[in-house]
């Protein structure tokens, strides 16, 4: 379990980390001292869980984890706090758990299996989903997406698609102005399509090659996409080397 620690007392954030390093199956990926800072790192870090304090500088503990929420992101959030007024906001933005500080290592060690469980639970609805969706897709044209679409299905042509974006749980597919949630991780979604037209631009994105009407570099020489339609895509620095050769074969 890749875990983010978010907290703003240099102290109890190096107790965290001391008590994580006992446990063989932990990887403390980083640490954050505010809010902002916290956002960020989720970004980059892509952490499978959160101990989260909740009164920090810039942006406090629920605000960031009703972010987490409003995201999608698969990441399970444990709230590790020296406050007991605030447990029921925290499992209003779906945290795992809710620990009072000083932490003790049993209730630690308890708030870590809840999010595994949580973890788990929405990995396992995530492959439903995706089989669920292969179901549909098999039975009709197995060249279409079947995505849920305002309590029914609707089928998508994939030549169709501008964009594939992650979004915790999901993929967010860009038809001109239109989107749609589908549940099913970016990768494995790019399995099922045509490598020929869909490159992966970034951990989080892949595009249409199509549909793609300029690349472009900003000052700081970081590569984006502009798209049919005005929608621009930024290209990961570890993708730069697919995307130009992508680019090249289209």
């Amino acid at each position: 379990m890749r875990v983010l620690i978010a907290d703003d007392e240099p102290l109890a954030c190096r107790r965290l980390e001391i008590l994580l390093s006992r446990r063989a199956w932990i990887e403390v990926v980083g640490s954050a001292r505010d809010g902002r800072s916290a956002l960020e790192a989720i970004e980059t870090l892509a952490p499978d869980t959160v101990l989260l304090d909740i009164q920090m500088p810039g942006l406090d503990g629920l605000d960031l984890a009703e972010a987490i929420a409003r995201r999608g992101s698969p990441i399970a959030v444990v709230f590790v706090t020296a406050y007991d007024a605030f447990a029921v906001r925290a499992f209003e933005a779906n945290a795992a758990d809710y620990l009072l500080k000083p932490v003790e290592t049993e209730r630690l060690d308890q708030a870590l299996g809840r999010a595994r469980q949580s973890l788990a639970a929405r990995d396992a609805q995530a492959r439903a989903d995706e089989l669920e969706a292969l179901v549909h897709t098999l039975r009709g044209d197995d060249a279409a997406l079947w995505v849920k679409d305002r309590g029914g299905r609707v089928r998508i042509d994939p030549a169709r698609l501008d964009c594939l974006e992650a979004e915790g749980d999901y993929v967010r597919l860009h038809v001109g102005p239109q989107s749609w949630l589908h549940r099913a991780t970016l990768s494995g979604l790019l399995e099922t399509l045509d490598d020929r037209l869909f490159v992966r631009v970034h951990r989080s994105a892949a595009v249409n090659l199509r549909r793609i009407e300029r690349l472009t570099s900003d000052a700081n020489s970081a590569k984006r996409l502009r798209l049919e339609g005005g929608k621009e895509v930024r290209v990961g620095r570890a993708y730069e080397k697919a995307v130009a050769e992508a680019l090249a074969r289209s």
